[in-house]
């Protein structure tokens, strides 16, 4: 099939051009992505800090592979998207699950500690997510208006893992269609908007600024 041919059978749909700005408070964790905020026009709007050293999110590190991947995608490199888009959300899984530790107190050690006895990331989901936080992924998905983004992360997780691992008892996929490349891109898209707003419902903690100002 020609590549021409292949983009026709792809649903339209809308894919970013490039990574959203989100923007941390550093006292409180709190992330937004109003420019004025950015831009230190405004305090913030959780914990009333002051405009002070506010940081990007994602991190330039991560903004530079999302670019990556985005032109993978625009060149049809459909097993390329779908591997790096899969490993970029258990990365955001991790960071967002460090910050609910950093949240609850846990030191940098004891971090590394859990996040390194939990490597899988169905365990981190189904396990270590609701032992933080007291609720389950998909619950919290759904209440935050994501709710079929878990079972399509799976379905991703799946097309992935039968590409790139010959088990003998799931058989082999030998290729990633663009279609599934495509679903992987809306869900990267969907990933950031989801885990900024878990961020801001586990995370943000106006109590970490008052406790700094105490002193």
């Amino acid at each position: 099939m020609k590549p021409e041919e292949v983009k026709e059978t792809v649903p339209s749909v809308k894919i970013e051009t490039r990574a959203p700005v989100y923007y941390e408070c550093p006292a409180c964790g709190f992330l937004s992505a109003d420019p004025r905020f950015g831009a230190g026009e405004v305090d913030c709007p959780l914990c009333s800090a002051p405009p002070d050293s506010r940081r990007c999110f994602p991190p330039e590190r991560l903004r530079r592979l999302d670019g990556r991947i985005r032109t993978y995608e625009a060149d049809g490199d459909s097993e390329i998207v779908v591997i790096l888009v899969a490993a970029f959300l258990e990365t955001l899984l991790e960071d967002i699950l460090d910050r609910i530790m950093e949240t609850r107190g846990a030191d940098v050690a004891m971090r590394a500690a859990v996040l390194d006895a939990q490597r899988a990331v169905g365990q981190r989901i189904s396990r270590l997510f609701p032992m933080l936080t007291k609720e389950q992924f998909e619950d919290a998905a759904e209440e935050l208006g994501f709710r079929d983004f878990p079972k399509r992360w799976r379905a991703l997780r799946a097309a992935r893992n039968s590409f790139i691992h010959d088990t003998p008892y799931g058989g082999a996929q030998e290729s990633i269609d663009a279609a599934t490349a495509t679903e992987a891109m809306l869900l990267l898209d969907q990933a950031y908007k989801l885990f900024v707003l878990i961020n801001n419902r586990f995370v943000a903690d106006p109590g970490r600024h008052e406790r700094i100002v105490r002193g």
